[in-house]
């Protein structure tokens, strides 16, 4: 026996197959085990009748050869001229991917044109069990199931099956359509419909998508979207939306390939008519938002355009889209860049414009990059490495700044030009690493405004640096140790009449080296002086374990004067202990780390995460706690936890949790909750989710900021809350990522 028919109790259909299927992800219970190598090359049977017209009479183990496949049947006849076998019985085809059981029937194998009686078909791409009473069309071309069922269920009482007058294939397109259907789901019927599209590949087909339907704060949110491939390298979906207290809209995301790694795409959203806006804001009826990504290598060189606009600052907190990527619902800005950058030889060169829409309502736009000019050269010998940049940078004010950091007599435009020179060198004496560097740093502002160019500043720095590495070989690993100490020393500057321009601050935890602790970009370079020392242990084990711990010690001889005038206080000279803590292994992760103040006795900030991934289970934890954050104002604390938990239960089903909470203010953040099913049958997810956004009104104008009761007034607690409902028939609808896109934008960036 060439083609394997091992029979089931159950289901007289096809040998179970524990080889993955590769739409499903999951094991396939009905995949034909075939031979291909094994098939027949020539007819044969236990009785043969050959006439002298050419027909051939097949009785009993009959076995034909046909292109891409094969036949085995009970009886047949076949026709030598024509290529045509008729009266088949009890005959079983394999074809390409797809199999073919039935009583009777017939075939050509010249046209490939069939009629087959009674049977059932299976369409391995889709996991597609169909039973039907007659069967007729084309093989590799078309298949017209009449009085059929349809189901990708081994147990249908189980699962779920489609009872339909007709179901068309069009293999070619990889279409089908099913008429005058009947939806069975556990054996009771949900649902009948007298027409449904579907795919049969998983290949990217144009047509529509499954709806997503969910249950909002704003009421019943619809979208129905339409999936267009345009190219091999490039497809639209195009989504009419309905969100009952907010109106019509259409949402669009085109993707395009320019190379490998370009993830180039345009998302739009549009409402014609914000019901709910128009009441609340002092704005167009009309409400959108979009966001343009592209890059192109050409050579050496890099063109990126990242670009993005919306109606006002409102729109994508009260929007928020389950299509597009323009921004999630707690980003402070939208980018408007254009750059082209490029290497020759030893030089770097860019050329950019750069700008930013501010999403806060309260801080208009800012400055505009028109353009930036970048210019680097390195060069490196022996143990000298030479580094010498320049940039020049136009500003223009596009829309008045309201902003507490900044007064407003400080809102200038005009030029920045900074020219940087680096000289760097290291070296090893016996087993000890030295390191030395020194940096000059000249900027100076063309002010429009000004009835004189500010004066030009020269900022030198210097840092040396020793180090030393202890290494062992473990038994089941390697172990490292190395201490250092490092002097690092910068000048002061008065700068509190320069402009800032770039309003944006770098993450500073304290023990860094100066490069990574700018203040607002280059327009405040913080002066400092101090030692810090550092022991770190490295342990890698065979088994994929890796043990980190580093302890510092920081000792400022003076305190930074530029950060107190950016802060507002005045800060002493400190000492900083710092500690940092990471385990990793297959199952686990935890990390620490922590910058103590010995002098004030009290956290800089803090970094802790755990996370234990078993086979059935994935929880973690996570804190963030930081102070002086200038941005804040008067409270100048952010301190956040978060807790997520993904379970997977018995029988197919999932749990899922979340909630993230501002600790100091004891308020949650986001919140969801969601639980689904899944098997090779059907799925369905069922998700809860809940937000704590800031609601604005701006129709009586902006309150003072010095006004605390009209801030009151003007912000309250919006609860963001979402239900979705998602069910999935294995086969006839597409695997969805809504989930895992909702949960990856749920919380804060810390």
């Amino acid at each position: 026996m060439l083609v394997g028919h091992a029979h089931s109790q159950n289901n007289d259909v096809l040998e179970i197959n524990n080889a993955k299927n590769r739409f499903l992800g999951c094991s396939n219970p009905l995949y034909p085990k075939i031979a291909k190598n094994l098939l027949p090359t020539k007819i044969s049977a236990s009785k043969m009748d050959v006439q002298s017209n050419g027909r051939i009479f097949l009785r009993d183990q009959v076995e034909i050869p046909i292109t891409n496949g094969s036949i085995k049947a009970l009886s047949a006849n076949y026709d030598s001229n024509g290529k045509r076998i008729d009266e088949i019985t009890q005959g079983n085809i394999y074809y390409l991917d797809s199999y073919f059981k039935f009583q009777s029937g017939s075939l050509n194998e010249t046209s490939k044109g069939f009629s087959f009686i009674e049977g059932n078909t299976y369409l391995a791409e889709r996991n597609l069990l169909v039973n039907y009473k007659s069967l007729s069309g084309e093989l590799g071309s078309s298949l017209i199931f009449k009085d059929a069922n349809l189901t990708s269920c081994l147990d249908t009482s189980d699962g779920w099956q489609i009872s339909a007058k007709t179901i068309a294939i069009n293999e070619k397109s990889k279409r089908g359509y099913i008429k005058n259907l009947s939806l069975k789901v556990k054996d009771n019927t949900l649902l009948k419909l007298p027409y449904l599209p579907f795919t049969v590949s998983t290949e990217r087909l144009s047509g529509f998508l499954e709806p997503d339907i969910g249950i909002t704060s704003d009421g019943l949110d619809v979208y129905l979207p339409y999936f267009l491939v345009l190219s091999e390298r490039s497809d639209i979906t195009i989504a009419p939306r309905a969100l009952k207290k907010r109106g019509l809209g259409l949402e669009t995301n085109y993707r395009y390939l320019t190379s490998v790694s370009a993830d180039n795409y345009l998302d739009l959203m549009f409402f014609s008519s914000d019901k709910e806006g128009k009441k609340n804001y002092a704005l167009d009826d009309s409400r959108w938002a979009f966001k343009w990504n592209d890059l192109r290598k050409f050579k050496n060189f890099v063109g990126k355009i990242n670009w993005a606009k919306s109606s006002d600052p409102m729109v994508l907190l009260d929007l928020p889209s389950n299509l597009t990527n323009i921004a999630t619902q707690r980003d402070h800005y939208l980018p408007q860049s254009i750059e082209v950058s490029g290497h020759i030889k030893n030089f770097y060169i860019s050329i950019a414009r750069q700008g930013y829409q501010s999403l806060n309502p309260f801080m208009a736009n800012g400055f505009i990059k028109k353009p930036e000019f970048n210019l680097s050269y390195s060069a490196s010998g022996g143990p000298l490495t030479f580094i010498g940049k320049i940039q020049y940078s136009d500003f223009d004010l596009e829309h008045p700044i309201n902003n507490l950091l900044i007064p407003s007599n400080n809102f200038m435009e005009g030029s920045r030009s900074i020219a940087e020179i680096e000289l760097s060198s290291k070296s090893n004496v016996g087993v000890m690493n030295f390191g030395m560097h020194g940096t000059l740093v000249s900027k100076k502002y063309n002010l429009a405004n000004a009835s004189s160019s500010q004066n030009s500043k020269s900022i030198p720095s210097f840092g040396i640096e020793a180090s030393t590495t202890l290494r062992r070989i473990l038994p089941s690993g390697l172990s490292l140790i190395t201490p250092s100490l490092s002097y690092e020393k910068t000048s002061y500057e008065d700068q509190t009449l320069d402009p800032i321009f770039d309003l944006h601050i770098k993450n500073s935890n304290y023990l860094h080296s100066p490069k990574q602790a700018l203040f607002f970009g280059r327009d405040r370079i913080a002066d400092q002086e101090y030692f810090l020392a550092k022991i770190k242990w490295q342990t890698r084990f065979q088994d994929k374990q890796t043990i980190l711990m580093q302890l510092s010690k920081k000792h400022e001889k003076e305190a930074s004067k530029v950060l107190n005038q950016m802060l507002g206080i005045n800060l002493d000279a400190d000492r900083q202990s710092g500690l940092k803590a990471q385990w990793d292994s297959p199952n686990t992760n935890a990390f620490m780390e922590a910058n103590y103040s010995d002098k004030r006795n009290e956290l800089n900030f803090a970094n802790t995460s755990f996370t234990l991934k078993l086979q059935e289970t994935q929880l973690s934890f996570s804190r963030k706690f930081r102070r002086q954050v200038p941005l804040l104002g008067p409270s100048n604390e952010l301190d956040y936890g978060e807790v997520t938990l993904d379970q997977n239960l018995v029988g197919g089903y999932k749990f899922l949790a979340g909630i993230s909470k501002d600790l100091a203010t004891q308020k949650n953040l986001a919140s969801y909750i969601g639980i689904g099913f899944e098997n090779c049958c059907f799925a369905f997810k069922l998700f809860a989710s809940d937000k704590r956004l800031s609601k604005y009104d701006f129709t009586d104008g902006l309150a003072p900021y010095a006004n605390n009761a009209a801030w009151e007034n003007m912000i309250s607690v919006e609860n963001k809350s979402r239900i979705n409902f998602e069910f999935e028939l294995k086969g006839i609808t597409g695997s969805k990522t809504q989930l895992n896109k909702f949960f990856s934008n749920a919380f804060a960036n810390f």
